[in-house]
């Protein structure tokens, strides 16, 4: 599935958290594994710190069987993230993200968001309190989708990830129609039920288990819940869509659920830039 992942930490808590799921998923996928810290420009800062963060998760990675590669760039967190990505042609990032409410997270203020917004590699972000430093042993995997055909990108990495972890996986669509709309309501009920069955399908290919729910509400407060409910070990979802009309799940939505979510969330970007 990924046979190179970056890890971006800056010593936080946070990003000890985020290098702890990285290292298991890279385990489990046997992939070599880029630890990257950047120290701001103007900051100040000793690179002694960063440069002790990165040699301590690299040399965990390999003690997890994994070939590991870390490294200290100068400039800015976001943007140094996004080069040695391209730079190194890794498959995946993982950064920690402390969230943001209002303003700042509309204006994708955080540095995991402003990764999440312009990457090309699909971006795992791990939150506050959502796994421990011991990483995630992943049996659950959640699709959120709209069933547009720009949301495809995101289905195939869920099924990959999924099958390399032998976990299950469920798939959400979320109705959010005014009830008293009946009949554009029940077309897209009928839609995510063709949506769901269809990923179920896949999933059956890949020898997985799998499970679809249709359900009305908000896009994000039905993966929130759904997440927590349903003690999902990584959520997957697109970030944008080319169809103003099947605007379920994706643009702003992963906004407001990548910084709230109780699970790592990976994004899948499904548009070309």
């Amino acid at each position: 599935m990924y046979d190179d992942v970056l890890i971006a930490t800056d010593g936080s808590d946070v990003a000890t958290d985020a290098a702890a799921v990285g290292l298991s998923l890279a385990q489990t996928l046997e992939a070599t594994v880029h630890v990257l810290s950047v120290v701001e420009a103007e900051s100040g800062e000793d690179t002694q710190r960063h440069e002790a963060a990165v040699e301590s998760i690299a040399a965990d990675a390999v003690d997890a069987g994994c070939e590991a590669t870390s490294a200290v760039r100068t400039g800015r967190p976001a943007s140094e993230i996004l080069a040695y990505a391209d730079d190194t042609a890794v498959d995946a990032i993982i950064v920690g993200t402390h969230g943001r409410t209002g303003l700042k997270q509309a204006l994708l203020g955080s540095v995991a968001l402003e990764v999440i917004r312009d990457a090309r590699q699909p971006v795992l972000t791990v939150g506050r309190e959502t796994v421990g430093a011991d990483g995630i042993q992943v049996d659950d995997v959640c699709l959120a989708t709209d069933g547009s055909a720009g949301a495809n990108a995101a289905t195939a990495h869920a099924l990959s990830l999924a099958a390399a972890c032998d976990a299950t996986l469920h798939t959400l669509y979320a109705v959010d129609v005014n009830p008293d709309a009946t009949e554009i309501r029940e077309n897209f009920i009928e839609h995510g039920k063709q949506t769901t069955a269809a990923i179920e399908d896949r999933a059956a290919e890949h020898g997985l288990e799998a499970t679809g729910t249709v359900t009305d509400g908000e896009p994000h407060e039905v993966i929130l819940d759904y997440v927590d409910a349903e003690e999902v070990d990584v959520l997957v979802m697109g970030t944008e869509s080319k169809s103003n009309l099947e605007r379920l799940v994706l643009g702003s939505v992963s906004q407001r659920v990548v910084p709230k979510a109780s699970a790592p969330v990976l994004t899948v970007r499904t548009t070309e830039q």
